[in-house]
């Protein structure tokens, strides 16, 4: 137990330190300060009442727990502030052009479009340098480099290059930085130049050999399976996630079973329990464990040992042991220290979301999976013989019961990272899961077959092909499932996080509890009923009100727009500006628990180019492409518009029904896009987008007429005076620039956040 809270609190004091951000020294001085009163405790439980009634609260000395909290914020702080001076090649970072010497430390990651390599650099020149003396300097540090796909540098190999060094970019939505500090990567070089290899034999001869092993494999899996079941088969045995179509990738991620395409804790649970179960026959448990536990680091090393393969193996490790053991209580301790341990040795992996997700699953299974088995063999034992339930509990803890415990504690991290929950893993696991280890032996199988002869991988094929077959249709089948993946919005996820907390608190406290009312059941009642009732209020809090909501938000220097339609269709209209304030505007006008956009209408083309940062915060089910966005001869830039999203183009003039009863019209169009009207009863709102006043007259001169609002730009008054849009008398003017309108009485983003219009079909009305 002492074990279990000290790791706590230094997982705690890292967390707190990357929030707080103090200085060193002060986290110098807490160290000192919390020592001292470890030290002197037991003095002052002697000398004051109060601290010794304290103590006997707390599991562990008070001096103990906050010198170790206090010892995760120094660590922390540490990792966010490296020591790097000018033989660190980041010193180098965005100051030009070098010429950087290194070698290849780590398996290739070929891609479809470039290759990345990680060099460790041995020296760098300046050729700008006068000084030929002093131009040249020993260097130590790792870079990822980009080269192209047909790059063919191995392992071992010297490479020279001139590059420019640069900073990995940290943006608020996903730090690179972070992620390549992870593996104690500072710089990035993309494309080098006169790429020359100098030497070879660089790094260990087994590692090269295991590297040179796991190339083969890929290859023998290649010639002996068709895709898509052979990039599914180099995920699962060698760890190569890359190799499968992209659009199949995304339906293993919508349904909840991405994990089964790497390596990940599934795949080494299967592992070590086949490698367990043959050892076993031959030699004790705890000999077989063992045996088991060097045999999965060896393979890790061959399957290039990432950090989520490592986090794997040590998970298994714990299961083992925990097994033998047989107590639930040691395995929380262990997966607590062994997680300080990692965070100890690399901090930044707090912020990793397969670690997140590996931690948060082990321990769901450890908590979770053994008294969900007890009850579910004592809710059996009611119905059934002892034996019958004995033989019924275990495949439906092991592909149901234990699925669940894991998902249910990495739906918070899930919803935080991606912002996405799939309510069809509950379907894909069950389905799923259980074909696994026949697909891990079989394949396994036919890859050594393989390997020896191509003619028996093909033989041995014929048998672990349909296993591949079906993990990848039942995931493309469930992947169709209408509403199957549940977009979150991230300023929900703290509620999902406090659900989860107050579930775990509960489950541990649930005896105490029990005996304190008498009845467990009901714990579980007011627990059961107080989540249902904040769902029931958050769905009811959202549902359509029958009126058409009209949003211009605000975001950062631009402006965005979107409307709600009186049944609740969503639609965007050429959304801009910072994406996560958009989606942020959202947060209290559509359900949590549909979280997303029916529509988007893109009238620029240029303005498809946020599409890719949008759909990442929000499901986006269909672009609509007015004609000026597709069919422009002067502009040369593409449409971005992500994969998985309809496209729809529409026709000149074309109306488009969002809702029954509530239409957009394309008004006009000219080199600078596409006017809209939106109607909806007597509501009649005119978006002239740039386009000329004098175009929008000939084209369609009744969208001119009897208009509720105008809304207007810098470019529709930079050649028309405001004047002549005066003329056509809106009851109001909305302004969508920071820029000061030049119409009195307006109302828009340049003097509000955001401004609501609200219309009934009859009346029109601005809302605060």
């Amino acid at each position: 137990m002492p074990l279990l809270w000290v790791s706590l609190a230094f997982i705690a004091g890292l967390l707190a330190g990357d929030v707080l951000q103090f200085r060193l020294p002060v986290w110098l001085t807490l160290s000192v300060l919390f020592l001292l009163l470890s030290i002197f405790e037991q003095k002052m439980q002697n000398s004051f009442q109060p601290w010794r009634k304290l103590r006997h609260w707390l599991p562990l000395s008070a001096g103990v727990m906050l010198l170790f909290f206090t010892l995760g914020g120094l660590r922390i702080w540490m990792t966010n502030n490296p020591v790097i001076n000018t033989d660190d090649l980041a010193w180098y970072n965005n100051k030009g052009a070098f010429v950087v010497t290194g070698w290849v430390s780590a398996a290739p990651d070929r891609r479809t479009e470039s290759t990345y390599y990680q060099i460790s650099t041995i020296e760098i020149t300046d050729p700008a340098s006068t000084d030929w003396v002093h131009a040249t300097r020993k260097i130590h540090g790792a870079a990822q480099v980009q080269m192209p796909a047909d790059a063919a540098w191995q392992y071992g190999d010297l490479l020279q290059f001139t590059a420019y060094p640069r900073t990995p970019s940290d943006h608020s939505d996903f730090s690179y930085r972070d992620y390549l500090a992870k593996s104690g990567i500072l710089s990035v070089i993309y494309h080098p130049r006169s790429v020359t290899k100098v030497s070879s034999g660089y790094g260990t001869v087994l590692r090269k050999g295991l590297i040179g092993v796991r190339e083969q494999a890929r290859q023998t899996i290649f010639e002996v399976f068709p895709q898509p079941e052979a990039g599914l088969l180099t995920g699962i045995l060698l760890g190569v996630d890359n190799d499968l179509p992209p659009a199949l990738s995304q339906t293993y991620r919508d349904t909840g079973v991405a994990h089964i395409i790497a390596i990940s804790g599934f795949n080494m649970a299967v592992l070590a329990g086949l490698f367990l179960w043959a050892f076993t026959l031959l030699m004790g448990p705890y000999w077989a464990a063992f045996i088991a536990a060097i045999l999965l680091g060896f393979y890790a090393s061959m399957v290039d040992a990432s950090e989520s393969v490592t986090r794997a193996v040590i998970m298994a490790v714990l299961a083992m042991g925990g097994h033998l053991i047989g107590r639930r209580q040691a395995g929380l301790n262990a997966l607590m220290i062994t997680a300080a341990v990692m965070c100890a040795l690399q901090p930044l992996l707090l912020k990793d979301a397969s670690f997140q997700l590996s931690f948060a699953a082990s321990f769901g299974l450890v908590v979770f999976a053994q008294p969900m088995q007890d009850w579910l063999n004592a809710l059996l034992e009611q119905r059934v013989s002892e034996k019958t339930a004995a033989k019924w509990t275990k495949p439906l803890s092991e592909y149901f019961l234990f699925t669940l415990a894991a998902q249910f504690a990495t739906l918070p991290f899930i919803a935080a990272n991606f912002g996405r929950i799939s309510l069809s893993a509950l379907l894909a696991n069950p389905l799923v899961l259980p074909v696994q280890p026949a697909v891990m032996i079989s394949g396994g199988l036919t890859l050594l077959a393989g390997m020896l002869h191509p003619l028996a991988g093909k033989l041995a094929m014929l048998v672990s092909w349909p296993f591949l077959k079906y993990t990848n249709a039942m995931v493309t089948l469930l992947a169709k499932i209408k509403g199957g993946v549940l977009t979150i919005h991230p300023a929900f996820t703290i509620w999902i996080f406090v659900v989860v907390i107050l579930f775990v608190i509960l489950f541990f406290l649930r005896e105490k509890l029990a005996r304190f009312f008498q009845s467990s059941r009901f714990i579980w009642l007011v627990l059961l009923l107080a989540a249902t009732g904040f769902s029931t209020w958050s769905i009811a809090s959202h549902q359509p009100d029958g009126k058409l909501h009209l949003h211009l938000v605000r975001c950062d220097e631009e402006s965005a727009l979107y409307l709600i339609a009186p049944n609740g269709r969503t639609l965007a209209i050429d959304p801009r500006g910072s994406m996560d304030e958009f989606t942020s505007s959202l947060e209290n006008e559509l359900s949590t628990w549909s979280f997303n956009l029916e529509s988007v209408l893109i009238t620029d083309r240029k303005l498809s180019e946020p599409m890719a940062e949008l759909s990442g915060a929000i499901s986006v089910r269909q672009v609509l492409l007015a004609p000026s966005s597709y069919r422009s001869e002067e502009d040369s830039r593409p449409l971005r518009i992500p994969d998985g999203i309809t496209v729809e183009k529409l026709l000149p003039a074309e109306n488009v029904e969002i809702e029954p009863g509530v239409w957009l019209t394309l008004a006009a169009e000219d080199l600078n896009g596409d006017a809209l009207l939106l109607q909806y009863g007597s509501l009649r709102i005119l978006i002239p987008n740039g386009v000329d006043y004098a175009v929008i007259k000939a084209s369609t001169p009744e969208a001119l007429t009897g208009l509720t609002a105008l809304l207007l730009g810098p470019e529709d008054v930079s050649y028309i005076p405001p004047r002549v849009w005066l003329n056509l008398h809106p009851q109001m003017i909305l302004w969508r620039d920071r820029g000061i309108s030049p119409f009195e009485n307006s109302m828009g983003v340049d003097v509000s956040a955001e401004v609501h219009l609200v219309a009934d079909g009859t009346d029109a009305w601005l809302e605060e």
